[in-house]
């Protein structure tokens, strides 16, 4: 088997539905990339469609590799940041840190493209809005999200839908603690987490101990 067709079966392993497959090829991929990218660079495009796929297992074997990305001068990468689909938009914004500190996306980046990171907290799909919540206050921390943000914000935890309100309040304390939030914020509104205590049994548990560690 020649060079260049030994590369193109490596590269197909990369989306194969076998996770064992596609460890070998990853593994195999950063082997070449160590002594010569020209093996690799001329498919590109293909490497940044993994980001993409369909398939789970193989976007986030693809995202756990964006050294090779960036070694590769993969162009583009920035769109994910704003992509249509939330499974590629949750990806993303989960490898923020990655994307920064490759320098693939500068915090400026992050900044402008943030209005796509606001659907991801009432998306459809339940696995990906628990992710942007638990994503959200670290990159408050980071401050992708600031002070002038914080009425956005506010209407979450105002939310008509109770699975949304519940998980705004969540987060309350540790945004109050970052300083995004004040006290005030949570006295003042505390008739809408209240309201919470005469929904269906698990949110009302939920908000029970919001309440609790409040102290109100």
């Amino acid at each position: 088997m020649g060079e260049l067709s030994r590369i193109r079966k490596i590269l197909d392993g990369l989306r194969d539905p076998d996770e064992k497959v596609r460890q070998r090829s990853w593994e195999e991929v950063e082997k070449i990339a160590e002594y010569d990218i020209s093996y690799l660079a001329r498919h590109r495009l293909y490497l940044r469609s993994l980001l993409w796929h369909r398939l789970k297992g193989v976007r986030e074997d693809a995202w756990k590799h964006l050294a090779v990305y960036k070694l590769l001068y993969v162009e583009g990468l920035k769109k994910t940041l704003s992509a249509k689909s939330d499974k590629v938009k949750i990806e993303a914004w989960s490898h923020y840190y990655d994307l920064l500190n490759l320098e693939i996306v500068t915090k400026d980046d992050l900044i402008k493209e943030r209005e796509h990171f606001w659907k991801l907290l009432k998306s459809y799909y339940p696995t990906i809005r628990k992710r942007a919540w638990n994503v959200f206050p670290v990159l408050v921390k980071e401050g992708v999200f600031q002070k002038g943000d914080r009425e956005r914000y506010l209407s979450f935890m105002r939310s008509p839908k109770p699975g949304i309100r519940i998980k705004a309040w969540q987060k309350a304390v540790v945004l109050v603690n970052l300083g995004f939030l004040t006290k005030e914020d949570i006295s003042n509104n505390l008739n809408y987490i209240n309201e919470l205590l005469t929904k269906e049994s698990n949110i009302k548990k939920m908000a029970q101990r919001i309440l609790k560690v409040l102290g109100v």
